[in-house]
């Protein structure tokens, strides 16, 4: 539906005068019809009539109010056309605080870089045109006043999440193991094995507690409710990123194998645990999101507290996966609990931000403890696809896109020759020169092809592990 404006100004100056007209060109090419005294008013006609009959005309949607320095001192001394106008027009404002016709258009500023703004518009929110620097931005957002399509619309009112009206929260065991687990390391290591189990066999079963049974098929009803699950498993989380935080930075030996055999039994997760014969393959994509974020974060954890061991352990170990019958799958690798979810996008657009490339990317990301750091966990991500390249794996870094810098110690420090040999068990390698040799071949495999790792629509894609890595300097430092 095409809007027309009136344009109130001042004959402030011949270039001025100019200026008003080229806007009102520009809003015409835009769509909308200009009343102007440029071409509406003619010989003859009443200046004073006019302008008080565009001002009350109910065919002008809009009044635009140019303000200079010149408009805004006679409109607050009452003075000429400019003062007849404001005469006309502050009541409506005055009487109507809400009023939403009269647009004051700011077109100049002061030495103090303040707004020439009159006494009766004291207060109004404006549209800035002052600066050629903001102009094209503040223009569209003048045409969105105008058509009443604005940047930002108040999303739908939704439901209050089903789980703050539960009788009672639930309690997590893991919860009262972590309480005393820093202490009993430090007074019974030789406990630590009892404890590691006891805590992780309790965590497998208080995650069963998260299946969802789905009150609808409806895309953003699934969206929203895997999210709020999301979020309501988020203590049972932070308990298991806390516990392996302080087994990492201990100095107590532990079987690996009791975490890796917890690792295995959690793609039985992935189907239903009762004795179901069909079901959609959305209805454990909250369990895919949350494996997923759990092997992130075990490699993170290794990173902040430099237990490459560790890291080592979980992204080079061999997993006999079970399903729900205890059948024991073929040896897999680390790359089995990569899991996607697109379902959550529908929900989490409309209800959480629409700029992003991957609605699970950016919940995660929103999701990092504030005792860790979004850094950190990039650089986990980053770290998995860099194995899983050098060993014809799959994965994708989903978060990459929240840091692009590229600069992360693990890889620029591989100049010193003291952290090559801390470092190099995450490469697979034993020696420099047959790192050299794996960089080269992953070198040789991207020539001519212009490979790049990047989302559908990004500048920024993911360096390659040979670019990140200097071969000449490797080593060549202390």
């Amino acid at each position: 539906m095409n809007q027309k404006v009136f344009i109130s100004y001042s004959w402030t100056t011949p270039k001025h005068e100019e200026w008003v007209l080229s806007l009102g060109k520009r809003l015409i090419s835009d769509g909308i019809d200009v009343v102007l005294d440029k071409w509406d008013l003619k010989e003859g006609h009443d200046l004073y009539d006019f302008m008080e009959s565009m001002v009350k005309s109910p065919e002008i949607n809009k009044v635009l109010i140019i303000l200079d320095k010149e408009y805004t001192e006679r409109a607050d001394s009452r003075k000429g056309g400019v003062g007849t106008e404001t005469q006309i027009i502050s009541p409506k404002i005055y009487k109507d605080v809400s009023q939403e016709k009269f647009i004051p258009v700011v077109r100049e500023r002061n030495e103090n870089s303040e707004a020439y703004i009159p006494a009766y518009l004291d207060g109004r929110v404006y549209i800035d045109l002052s600066s050629d620097e903001h102009f094209e931005e503040n223009y569209e957002s003048l045409l969105r006043n105008i058509y009443g399509r604005p940047s930002f619309s108040k999303p739908k009112l939704g439901k209050a999440p089903s789980y703050l009206f539960e009788d009672s929260p639930l309690n997590f065991r893991t919860s009262h193991i972590l309480r005393g687990f820093e202490k009993q390391l430090l007074n019974k290591p030789d406990r630590a094995n009892l404890l590691i189990r006891d805590f992780l066999d309790d965590f497998i079963e208080n995650l069963k507690e998260f299946g969802i049974t789905y009150k609808s098929r409806d895309h953003i009803e699934v969206g929203k409710q895997i999210c709020e699950n999301i979020n309501q498993y988020t203590p049972l989380r932070d308990d298991f990123i806390k516990f392996f935080d302080i087994l990492t930075n201990s100095n107590v030996d532990f079987d690996i194998d009791i975490l890796i055999q917890f690792m295995e039994e959690l793609p039985t997760f992935f189907s239903p645990l009762d004795n179901r014969k069909s079901w959609d393959s959305f209805e454990f994509d909250n369990f895919k999101f949350i494996i997923h974020e759990l092997l992130l974060y075990l490699v993170a954890v290794g990173l902040k507290n430099s237990n490459y061991k560790f890291i080592e352990e979980i992204l080079y170990s061999s997993y006999f996966t079970k399903d729900k019958y205890n059948h024991i799958n073929e040896a897999k690798n680390f790359d089995t609990f990569y899991g996607h979810t697109d379902i959550i996008k529908p929900y989490y657009d409309q209800t959480h931000s629409q700029n992003h490339f991957s609605a699970m990317a950016d919940f995660i990301i929103k999701r990092i403890p504030d005792f860790l750091s979004k850094r950190l966990l990039v650089q986990a991500d980053l770290l998995c696809y860099h194995v899983a390249e050098l060993n014809n794996l799959r994965w994708f870094p989903i978060t990459y896109i929240y840091d692009t810098s590229g600069r992360y110690e693990l890889f620029y420090r591989l100049e010193s020759r003291r952290h090559f040999e801390k470092v190099k068990i995450l490469f697979g390698v034993e020696t420099i020169d047959e790192f050299k040799g794996k960089l080269k071949e992953l070198e040789e495999k991207d020539k001519g092809n212009n490979y790049r790792v990047s989302y559908s629509g990004s500048f920024d894609s993911v360096i390659p592990l040979y670019r990140l890595i200097d071969k000449e300097k490797l080593g060549t430092k202390r």
